[in-house]
């Protein structure tokens, strides 16, 4: 089997969350930006009692799947498993968490990091 790029996560640093009214620690790790390559590719980690606002993505959907720890988004806890999609102009969050949570997350292009409204 060939692989067009593999990534080793522990290798990739960790940057502070682009996302408007953001609370508390939010990072991310961009896995894939490459849109040869497929979606965007993101691990978002959220720091206990962060919150990432209410928001929309004009053009770009989101699949997001829960790694570790407690993510609540509009108030509804998701256990580690879920998966989830929203559409382009859906508006969704805040996300927040209590005890923090790991979540990958795949963007469409444009990516979302390009396309991320308040809502």
């Amino acid at each position: 089997m060939s692989f067009t790029q593999t990534v080793e996560t522990s290798k990739i640093e960790a940057i502070s969350a682009p996302f408007p009214n953001t609370k508390g620690t939010v990072t991310i790790k961009v896995l894939n930006s490459d849109q040869s390559l497929g979606p965007a590719v993101v691990l978002l980690r959220m720091e206990p009692g962060s919150e990432i606002a209410r928001h929309l993505h004009e053009r770009t959907t989101e699949t997001s799947y829960v790694l570790d720890g407690d993510f609540i988004n509009e108030g509804v806890s998701y256990p580690v498993g879920t998966e989830w999609n929203v559409k382009p102009m859906t508006a969704h969050g805040p996300h927040t968490t209590k005890n923090g949570c790991s979540v990958l997350v795949t963007f469409s292009y444009p990516s979302a990091l390009d396309d991320f409204q308040l809502a």
